[in-house]
């Protein structure tokens, strides 16, 4: 198992060689302002040149990525854990006139329907489910992991006719262990969820009293292995967000001065 880069038309992006359908985990996609849609009245947003720049960013990924050419799935993120079902009908080209419907995740079983998540340090992970033909993206920051996204990821999957043992998942870029310090309410929440298989996930930060380093990576990998998915088809990606941040945007790096990473999968 293994990521590997892609650079194409002045864009880049990692994919993991053992998912199986069309995907990629973006580096930088552009600029401050990348962002499909405001989510609130914005004078700058609403300027032409920023709704020309954004769409423009957005065609040569859907190109460069050999995505279909009326767009993509978008979600509006809150760090829950709702997985929506999408359809050829909800794909849409940015900027978008409208935000979307809240959720953090979104699953198809249609061909041609690129699934779409973001990220700037949470963690993207990528889902296909091939013997039933299913694919699901979600966002599952720290919030979103300890509420379980992991299970409502692989619950999605089954009520749609899914099973966990035919599930491969594709863990993208995020802040990791060597870099994430919280407070103990977030290594607390990450250990109620993984009980006893939480062992150094969270450790204490040396010489630091009260934070911890938490690898929410290796969190989401250790849930979905006792969701009865294998570890042979659960692939990690290496890179660091915070560490990397001159090719990945990261919330914290920048102090929320960013744009974001898309991650996107497609049957």
């Amino acid at each position: 198992m293994a990521f590997h880069l892609t650079e194409k038309n002045g864009l880049s992006w990692v994919s993991s060689d053992l998912l199986g359908p069309r995907h990629v985990f973006t580096r930088r996609l552009g600029g401050v302002g990348d962002f499909p849609y405001s989510s609130h009245p914005d004078p700058v947003w609403e300027q032409p040149e920023v709704q020309n720049r954004v769409r423009e960013l957005w065609l040569r990924l859907r190109d460069a990525g050999g995505f279909p050419e009326e767009g993509f799935c978008f979600t509006h993120q809150i760090h829950g854990t709702e997985i929506r079902a999408v359809t050829a009908a909800d794909r849409l080209l940015p900027p978008l006139a409208a935000v979307p419907p809240d959720c953090d995740g979104l699953i198809t079983d249609q061909p041609g329907v690129p699934l779409c998540i973001f990220t700037a340090d949470c963690v993207p992970v990528l889902l296909s489910e091939p013997e039933r033909g299913l694919v699901c993206a979600v966002h599952s920051g720290w919030k979103g992991t300890v509420k379980d996204m992991m299970g409502a990821a692989v619950r999605a999957i089954c009520a749609m006719g899914g099973r966990a043992e035919n599930i491969r998942a594709a863990i993208g870029p995020a802040a990791s262990g060597c870099c994430y310090e919280t407070g103990p309410e977030v290594a607390d929440a990450v250990k109620a969820l993984l009980g006893a298989d939480a062992e150094g996930v969270c450790p204490p930060e040396e010489g630091v009293p009260g934070k911890f380093m938490v690898d929410l990576k290796e969190a989401n990998r250790r849930r979905l292995l006792q969701l009865g998915v294998s570890a042979e088809r659960v692939d990690v990606s290496p890179d660091c967000t915070m560490c990397l941040s001159d090719v990945y945007w990261s919330h914290r790096v920048t102090g929320g001065v960013r744009g974001t990473m898309a991650s996107v999968i497609m049957l």
